[in-house]
This record gives C-alpha cells, structure tokens and sequence, in this order.
C-alpha cells in the first residue's frame, strides 16, 4: 500500500460513517486516530476571531477582498460579508486569522488539548478547509460528517509529516498543512476515486512551506495559503484536471525531494 492509499482508505472510512461506501480505496478502510467533535470547531472558530483584526488578515483583506480595504470588523469565520464567495480564499483568510489567533487562546487548557492532537498549521489548514466549504458564505451538502472529513485530512496530514526522515528548513506542518486540507475538503465535495487521487496530487504539487517564517507575518500567510491550495486542487480535481497518481513516494515524490539533504 503506498502513502497516497493509505489516505484514500482514511477517506473510505470517513465516508463509511454515513454509509457513503467506499471511495476508490477498494476494500481498504482505515481506522481514523483523531477524534473531531463540534467542540474542537468552535475553538477554531473562537481562534479565527482572535486573529480577525491581526496585521495578516488586514493585509489580506486590502489586497483581495472586495470589501473596502480596512480592519476587520468581525471574524472572517463568522462574517460572510467580509469574504468573496471564493472558498478557496475564505479557507486562506480564516486559517491565517486563526494561526494568527491561536497563540491567544494558548492559555486555555482545552484548546491546548486540541490543538496538541497535531501540528499548529495542520490543525488550522483542515479547520480552515472545512469551514470554507461547509460554512457560510459558500455551503456545500457534504455526503460525510464534517467531523469525519476533518479527522481525515488531520490523520493525512500526520502521515505525510511522518513520512520524512529530515525537513531541513522546511516548515513541516505547513507542508503536511496542504495535504490534509485538500482531503478534507474532496471529501466534503463528494469526491471519489481517481478524482479523490488527483486532489491529493494536485496538492502535492503546491506543497511549500519556511520553517524561518515561524515569528514573522509569513507564518500565518503560509499556513493560510496551504488550506487555499488545499481547497484549490480539489476544486480543480472536482473539473477533471489530473496529477501525478503516486505524488509522495518514490524517487521522483514530495518525500525524495522534501527529505533530501541539503546541497
């Protein structure tokens, strides 16, 4: 089984949770370790607002937003009017805001809990993906748990960062962040199959990421910008477009060239 079945089989499990069936993993179902409640959404979403006024949202907001240029008023998480109907973007504004918050809710016991079942931008990115598709202002009907969706990207994500002997200077979260939004977000646009396959491909492609960022404004912009891709590749999987059917493994894969010894 290579890694990319691997996170197909956890995909055919969170789909098995509403009878959905398999989802082009076969017969492979694997048990998901992360457990996600409604709990841990609202403290990501308590995150976004935390972060909502921080100088990387303002930022994003003056470059791309439609709205008047300006601080937030309000939470990207929980105000639609501040967000184009763009999931891709709404998933990179309210994942910076919540990286960008998150360090204030720090102190609180639970969120401590939380947030330690993965990496810091693995967490965000997944939470991100998931409200950006399940959430105002652009709501898909998911055909699995929202929760299910999110407690697989999170275990993707942890695979992939698993899966490297030595990031060097790379963020290794950040990169793993990518991957585990793109699956989330497939599975909760019903993607299955080869087209499930080609989102996490398509993923791995854009998969990036600077450790030297953690401290500066770049850390949140690069967390943010993982769920985007995140959403991104399967958007674009969801239209047919294709990737490289095994992108992780193998000489030519993201763990060969992430992995490698600096030159």
């Amino acid at each position: 089984m290579t890694t990319t079945d691997e996170m197909l089989a956890l995909a055919a499990s969170a789909a098995s949770d509403m009878g959905a069936g398999a989802t082009g993993a076969g017969a492979m179902v694997a048990e998901a370790t992360v457990t996600v409640t409604e709990a841990d959404l609202t403290v990501f979403r308590a995150a976004a607002d935390a972060g909502a006024d921080s100088v990387v949202v303002r930022a994003l907001l003056a470059v791309r937003s439609t709205t008047p240029a300006g601080p937030a008023a309000a939470s990207p998480a929980a105000s639609p009017a501040l967000l184009p109907s763009d999931p891709a973007w709404t998933a990179w504004l309210t994942t910076a805001a919540a990286i960008a918050g998150e360090a204030a809710l720090a102190t609180e016991a639970a969120a401590d809990e939380r947030t330690a079942r993965t990496s810091r931008p693995a967490w965000c990115a997944v939470f991100g993906a998931a409200v950006a598709l399940a959430g105002p202002p652009v709501s898909v009907h998911p055909v699995v748990p929202v929760t299910a969706a999110i407690a697989a990207g999170l275990d993707a994500a942890a695979i992939v960062e698993s899966g490297l002997a030595d990031w060097d200077g790379w963020s290794s979260g950040t990169v793993a962040a990518a991957i585990g939004a793109g699956l989330t977000a497939g599975l909760l646009l019903g993607l299955t199959g080869p087209r499930l396959r080609a989102a996490v491909g398509i993923c791995a492609t854009q998969a990036a990421g600077l450790r030297a960022a953690e401290g500066t404004d770049a850390f949140p912009l690069q967390v943010g910008k993982a769920a985007f891709n995140g959403v991104e590749a399967a958007l674009l999987a969801r239209a047919g477009l294709t990737a490289p059917a095994e992108p992780l493994d193998g000489r030519r894969g993201l763990f060969a060239l992430f992995g490698s010894a600096p030159r």
